[in-house]
């Protein structure tokens, strides 16, 4: 079985009262469609990304507006800014470091800061077929000079068939681009 993979850099998705805290009225606004025409997109709009160490800009904001604040940081970040944050999937913010963000019009202060769980959208259907459940874990095969193998990628709901997400730091490690097609190890 074949997954695509996209690969994701640091990036903040923000609720209604941090948009408006950083952007104020205007909030945030559509760039474009992240993969499937509906699903998440990018914004136009930067943050930066600030941590008892020092500060990091461009995180890039994306959306809709979620019922929560997270900022997903590479692990080179985490030096830059001197937080340890925990491996999270999307939305799991129990030990979330505190970060504060900043926009044009202000600051927002929250425990947001987790390092992205690598994970793979799967639809119910494929899921099915596959002879998992939501919340499992597969591994996943690389080809290439730099192959190596990603366990414990969680499969979790979402889109059409599959497509996997690693940070850019670890599809950098294996030689992913995005587009490319990775093996699933059932």
């Amino acid at each position: 079985m074949k997954t695509v993979v996209m690969l994701s850099n640091h990036h903040a998705h923000l609720t209604e009262e941090a948009s408006q805290a950083l952007f104020g009225d205007r909030g945030i606004t559509f760039a474009h469609y992240l993969a499937e025409e509906g699903g998440p997109w990018s914004s136009n709009e930067f943050v930066e990304v600030r941590g008892p160490k020092g500060a990091l800009g461009k995180f890039r904001v994306l959306g809709p507006l979620r019922p929560y604040t997270q900022v997903e940081l590479l692990r080179s970040d985490c030096f830059k800014l001197g937080v340890d944050p925990p491996v999270r999937n999307s939305g799991k913010l129990d030990g979330a470091v505190e970060l504060t963000l900043a926009g044009p019009c202000g600051e927002y202060t929250a425990r947001c800061g987790i390092l992205a769980w690598r994970h793979i959208h799967v639809d119910k259907e494929t899921l099915l077929d596959m002879g998992r459940q939501y919340g499992e874990f597969v591994t996943v095969r690389t080809g290439g000079d730099r192959a190596l193998d990603f366990k414990n990628v969680a499969l979790v709901p979402g889109g059409k068939g599959l497509l996997m997400h690693l940070d850019t730091e670890e599809g950098n490690a294996a030689g992913c681009r995005n587009g490319d097609m990775l093996e699933v190890i059932l």
